[in-house]
């Protein structure tokens, strides 16, 4: 058994020479890395679907009749003091939200570094059809994907 000992040769001695000090980055990585990461998306929807005008809704011909029964109900019903107007409107946001929180008071004296970064999109689509005091159709205007909703300025 002596001589099947003899021929295993000895352990090999490790090729790199770590120091100490070489433990310590290591050690900050695993403090600091880890970090408190966030990601967030909201969509949020309000309206129903705008619908694109028809062509067949002529302006003096169409009535108030056709036009409820080929969009339906409106979002609002705006008084123009004699003349009224119904309004189809859509509004639309997404945004999302990225965080990067790396806690520097555990590694050392001081606050934490946080970085943000963040995109939104908001968008509006717009249909107001107006009417006279007898219910004919007198015009209409469509805006799609506008970036203010155009509407509550237009009113004031």
């Amino acid at each position: 058994m002596e001589a099947a000992l003899s021929r295993i040769p000895p352990p090999m001695g490790c090729r790199f020479k770590f120091s100490r000090f070489a433990l310590i980055p290591v050690l900050l990585a695993s403090l600091i890395i880890p970090g408190c990461v966030s990601l967030r998306f909201d969509r949020i929807s309000a309206g129903t679907e705008v619908p694109v005008p028809a062509a067949d809704l002529k302006e003096g011909e169409a009535t108030l009749g056709d036009v409820l029964a080929r969009y339906g109900a409106p979002t609002e019903v705006i008084d123009m003091k004699g003349q009224f107007a119904l309004l189809y409107r859509k509004s639309f946001y997404q945004g999302g939200q990225l965080s990067l929180g790396v806690p520097l008071s555990d590694v050392m004296i001081g606050s934490s570094l946080r970085m943000d970064a963040a995109g939104n999109l908001l968008r509006h689509d717009l249909l107001a059809l107006f009417f006279t005091p007898d219910g004919v159709l007198a015009g209409s205007l469509y805006e799609r994907g506008a970036s203010r909703p155009f509407w509550g300025t237009f009113w004031k």
